[in-house]
């Protein structure tokens, strides 16, 4: 019993290696944001890629740890129209900065997601010095039609989106209120994790000196 697990084990670990990826480049910008460039290509992974053309969200929830805290996180959301053939997509960085779009079919997409860039730290908000590096991590959770039609009432009910000079902004009662909006997107993260994870990966990256 004991060698099967091991062997199961070993051929678990062979399948998690074979699907590596490298992670995203970091870059700290002019405002001490740590942002994300250069995601992982997993568009086209079978399991992501059939989610993706379901009709239903997914959701890519990207978290960046120091030591033993959550330093930051950001999410995109994919929405594929089934009626005008269409990706829906909203990009959203720890500072509630997002980039929605309406993107014309799959090869726009990849490109879009090629370029894009998420803001996921805010290094003048972390105690003591830069940290040298960060534990990244992302997952790709999927909607069923079931929680796809709860969390769009909650999302009604709870969230606006307001645009400004500096793009689309993600806000709640909550912020108005005066708290941390990354309460906020916690809270939006933590009820996309109810889904089943459909791809994990996690990453230890140094992180660049400020320019």
């Amino acid at each position: 019993m004991r060698r099967t697990a091991l062997v199961a084990l070993a051929l678990v670990s062979a399948a998690a290696t074979a699907r590596a990826v490298p992670p995203p480049t970091l870059r700290v910008d002019t405002q001490h944001r740590i942002v994300l460039g250069r995601l992982p290509a997993i568009l086209g992974l079978e399991a992501v890629s059939r989610q993706l053309e379901s009709g239903l969200t997914t959701i890519f929830v990207f978290r960046a740890a120091s030591g033993s805290r959550e330093v930051g996180a950001a999410r995109v959301d994919v929405r594929y129209d089934l009626w005008d053939e269409v990706f829906e997509v909203l990009a959203v960085g720890f500072d509630g900065q997002g980039d929605r779009q309406t993107l014309d079919g799959r090869a726009a997409l990849t490109a879009w997601w090629s370029t894009l860039e998420l803001s996921v730290v805010d290094l003048s908000t972390l105690p003591g010095d830069q940290p040298e590096e960060l534990r990244l991590s992302l997952e790709v959770v999927p909607f069923s039609a079931s929680e796809q039609d709860d969390a769009q009432r909650w999302f009604t009910r709870s969230f606006g989106a307001t645009t400004g000079s500096e793009g689309a902004r993600v806000t709640d009662a909550a912020e108005r209120r005066g708290d941390s909006l990354e309460k906020v997107l916690a809270v939006l993260m933590a009820t996309s994790i109810r889904g089943s994870v459909l791809y994990s990966a996690r990453w230890t990256v140094a992180v660049p000196n400020r320019r």
